[in-house]
């Protein structure tokens, strides 16, 4: 899988970037902007940023026109709505950058993203997959804790749970290609599933490092629809045993049982209940305390009020729990 880490030339003698940056979005004219912006920030500035309008009905159309018009790396396409797998197949088949980075709609790289990725990749011939880790943010932009999965056996731990966010991620082209890019019947959860088969052919890397920032959207697929990601993820990793066993898994038999939504927003008490358990997750105690408290006033609750009691606990103890949690989950 050895590349050259120089950039190319394409047929009509110009020099082609190295990195494809690869935005899909769907009605997100709040957070849109943020996020084009933290990419034309990066100190790397060897790439072409292909951003799909997966059939907008907000201003996404209008502000994503007005920044091809600024910058001539911005490459906007306007698609019917076909969901995120569909749209970011189409868009990787538009690149033609040796890297494919990602990053949604509502999430933000720091500077030094592309840079610390391509460094990776450039020196591991093997490494198909790098991405690390991101502060958690609210939808007001405020950092509300980390997610940064540590593991020494990424491959087993991937295994067991998604180690990356799509937003902080980079991979080869070549790989993607060879294996059919993401499956579209997966209507969340393609990523996963994407890197999972990565990590069945080449190297993957975990990257301990901070690289951007994590958006807890109400209207996400994390949040708003967590059942049937989590439904999905079973068979994710049903197919990754069967291919791993077999050589091939029972995908194309597979007929999700639900369909998605685009942008419907969790509850507003189940959205801060999210924050207080990431403050929580941080330390970051007195603040979790008060969200459980304006949340009791509202409404009785068992689990706000186990999280309630939670917030009372020494850091040491926390810390000694969250030790336990990682230990089992990442299987270090």
């Amino acid at each position: 899988m050895q590349d050259s880490i120089i950039s190319t030339e394409n047929n009509t003698g110009i020099k082609s970037p190295l990195v494809s940056v690869v935005m899909c979005v769907y009605n997100d004219e709040k957070n849109l902007s943020s996020s084009i912006e933290s990419i034309l920030r990066q100190t790397f500035t060897e790439f072409e940023f292909i951003i799909v309008d997966d059939g907008s009905t907000d201003k996404t159309s209008e502000i994503l026109d007005s920044y091809s018009t600024k910058d001539p790396r911005i490459k906007v396409f306007h698609l019917k709505n076909s969901g995120t797998a569909a749209s970011a197949n189409y868009g990787i088949s538009k690149a033609i950058g040796r890297y494919i980075a990602r990053i949604d709609s509502d999430d933000i790289s720091y500077p030094h993203r592309l840079q610390t990725e391509v460094d990776l990749l450039d020196k591991g011939f093997n490494l198909a997959l790098v991405g690390g880790g991101a502060h958690i943010i609210d939808h007001d932009g405020n950092i509300v804790g980390v997610r940064n999965i540590k593991t020494r056996k990424e491959k087993r731990a991937l295994l067991f749970r998604n180690i990356f966010q799509q937003s902080d991620v980079m991979f080869r082209k070549t790989v993607f290609d060879s294996l059919g890019g993401y499956r579209e019947k997966f209507k969340n959860g393609e990523d996963y599933d994407l890197w999972l088969r990565i990590s069945e052919v080449a190297e993957i890397k975990k990257i301990n490092n901070i690289l951007g920032q994590w958006r807890l959207n109400p209207g996400g697929f994390s949040f708003s629809r967590r059942n049937e990601q989590l439904s999905t993820d079973k068979f994710i990793k049903l197919f990754s045993i069967q291919r791993r066993k077999k050589g091939t898994d029972d995908y194309s038999n597979y007929s999700p049982s639900f369909n998605l939504e685009h942008r419907k927003d969790i509850s507003e008490e189940s959205y801060k209940t999210w924050i207080a358990i990431f403050l929580l997750d941080s330390y970051r105690n007195t603040e979790a305390r008060k969200i459980c408290l304006l949340l009791l006033k509202e409404k009785v609750s068992y689990k706000i009020s186990i999280l309630y009691m939670a917030t009372f606990l020494p850091t040491s103890i926390l810390k000694l729990l969250n030790f336990l949690r990682n230990l089992i989950k990442n299987n270090f």
